[in-house]
């Protein structure tokens, strides 16, 4: 599975001139976590996402003392504010390698950046949102790719919460790495594998 097959596309992005409070109805109306920052020709240069726009945002504890209070200058404008270190996915990187990358950075969202132009926004939420697609759209398309690749009922299907089973009555290597391959790559897919046609035991239902 490919991480253009799963972004949130086109990328709705801000520019570093815009004020912070309209960077933050842009985000809320989208509901987005973090959106990119890009100038007039294009180019990224930043990201702002939540964390940024609400640092210092709020007033202080009201039981502090007013002498106490420290004055905040929290910045006015996007490029105030944004993450100027930016972590980028290409949209042909494989979703395992994205979340390989994501957990080691701690963050929750990356631009995704083709031809140095932000196409899309790859997120949590959208790799919750194919977890969440259903078994038998899941199946169907399972279904179709293997059909193109082997011939229709070449292999039986089935899928119970992503989780794939191919039944096979041919014992090859090579149709079957492929056929877990293309299986692997359907988006809701969280695993795949192989079992001899006559093994009814372990086919699901």
């Amino acid at each position: 599975m490919r991480i253009h097959e799963i972004m949130s596309s086109p990328a709705v992005t801000v520019a570093p001139q815009l004020p912070v409070k309209d960077a933050a109805a842009v985000l809320d109306t989208h509901g987005f976590t973090c959106l990119p920052v890009v100038t007039g020709d294009g180019r990224l240069v930043g990201v702002v996402g939540e964390k940024e726009l609400v640092a210092d945002r709020f007033p202080p504890d009201p039981r502090l003392p007013l002498a106490e209070r420290v004055t905040r200058s929290p910045g006015r404008l996007v490029a105030d504010v944004m993450d100027r270190d930016v972590l980028l996915a290409h949209p042909q990187e494989s979703v395992a390698d994205l979340l390989t990358v994501m957990r080691s950075a701690e963050t929750r969202s990356l631009p995704v950046v083709e031809d140095d132009e932000v196409v899309g926004m790859v997120t949590y939420r959208d790799l919750v949102h194919a977890l969440a697609r259903d078994d038998a759209l899941v199946e169907a398309d399972v279904r179709r790719r293997l059909n193109l690749y082997g011939g229709v009922g070449r292999w039986m299907v089935s899928v119970r919460d992503g989780e794939v089973t191919l039944r096979d009555d041919r014992d090859d290597p090579v149709e079957r790495t492929t056929a877990v391959r293309l299986a692997e790559a359907v988006i809701g897919v969280t695993g795949c594998q192989v079992v001899e046609a006559t093994s009814s035991a372990t086919w699901p239902g």
